[in-house]
C-alpha cells in the first residue's frame, strides 16, 4: 500500500511547479493496477488546478485531515500494518509515525533549507529529487538516501523510476 501526502496542492498555489511535478507523478503511477493508492490530502487541496484534473476517488481512497495550518508540521498517524510495511510518500516534507511506515519525501527544485524540512529529510528512509541540480542541494549527511526521478521523463519511465524507489526503500527500511 501507498499513501500519497498530498499536502503541497493545498500549500501551493496553482501554478506552482511543485504542485505540478507531484500531479504528473501522480498520474503515472494512477494506471497501476497492482499498487494500491491511498491520498491524504485537505478539503482545499481541490482548489489547486493541478489536483482538479486528477480523478482520485475513482482510483484510491482518499482521507481527508482538518487544520492545514496546525498539522502541516506535525507526523501524519496511520494505525494499523502490524509487522508489514508500507509506503508513506511526502510532497511536504512530513513523517508517518508509524513504525512500518516506509518514509519517503520528494524533494522539488524550490527546495530551501528550514529546519522542519531537514529534520523530515534526516529522519526519512529515502529521498526523491526531481533533478539532479536539487540531489546538489541536499545536506551532505542526507545524500547517501537520495534518487532522482525526473518528471521530464516519458510516461513509463516516472512509474518504474518511482516503483524502483518504493522497493529500494523497503529493503532498506527492512534493514534497520
Amino acid at each position: 500500500i501507498v499513501y500519497l501526502d498530498n499536502i503541497i496542492f493545498s500549500l501551493q498555489p496553482s501554478g506552482c511547479e511543485c504542485s505540478r511535478q507531484w500531479a504528473i507523478m501522480i498520474r503515472h503511477l494512477l494506471p497501476i493496477p497492482d499498487v494500491k493508492l491511498r491520498f491524504i490530502e485537505y478539503r482545499n487541496a481541490c482548489d489547486n488546478d493541478e489536483r482538479s484534473l486528477l480523478d482520485l476517488a475513482r482510483r484510491g481512497h482518499l482521507y481527508f485531515m482538518r487544520n492545514l495550518w496546525l498539522t502541516r508540521y506535525l507526523a501524519v498517524r496511520i494505525d494499523g500494518y502490524d509487522g508489514k510495511p508500507f509506503i508513506f510518500h511526502s510532497s511536504g516534507y512530513r513523517i508517518c509515525d508509524n513504525p512500518w511506515a516506509v518514509n519517503i519525501i520528494t524533494v522539488n527544485d524550490d527546495f530551501k533549507p528550514t529546519y522542519h524540512r531537514l529534520m523530515s529529510l534526516r529522519r526519512c528512509d529515502l529521498i526523491i529529487c526531481t533533478s539532479r541540480q536539487v540531489l546538489s542541494l541536499l545536506p551532505a549527511d542526507c545524500k547517501h538516501k537520495a534518487t532522482i526521478v525526473s518528471t521530464k521523463k516519458s510516461n513509463k519511465n516516472i512509474a518504474l523510476f518511482t516503483l524502483k524507489a518504493y522497493r529500494m526503500a523497503i529493503r532498506r527500511h527492512g534493514n534497520k
